[in-house]
């Protein structure tokens, strides 16, 4: 899996491409772990995230709870519409701030 990321004034900026599902989800987060989630926002852009499975909503619900102790966000911007539907059908559009 492709990812931007790059951290800047308090926030985590991430941009995966793909599909987001075992082993790219383990694979991101490889990519997350030495930059460091620790007390930041995190602004996601899904614009180029065409699948997510159950693992990619366990690594998003991780990374959320991980920001929301810390009192900060997590933001999902531009899923797309089979990702919104997932996001839709599990209720986790009620869970994540998606924009």
């Amino acid at each position: 899996m492709e990812a931007i990321i790059k951290k800047e004034n308090g926030t985590l900026y991430l941009k995966p491409s793909g599909r987001l599902d075992t082993v790219n989800s383990a694979d991101l987060k490889a990519k997350i772990d030495p930059v460091g989630a620790d007390g930041v926002d995190i602004d996601f852009d899904f614009t180029e995230v065409d699948y997510i499975s159950s693992a990619g909503l366990r690594l998003l619900v991780a990374l959320h709870k991980q920001t929301a102790a810390c009192g900060k966000k997590l933001i999902i911007r531009n899923p797309g519409r089979v990702v919104r539907e997932v996001f839709a059908v599990s209720g986790f559009n009620k869970t994540f701030t998606i924009v």
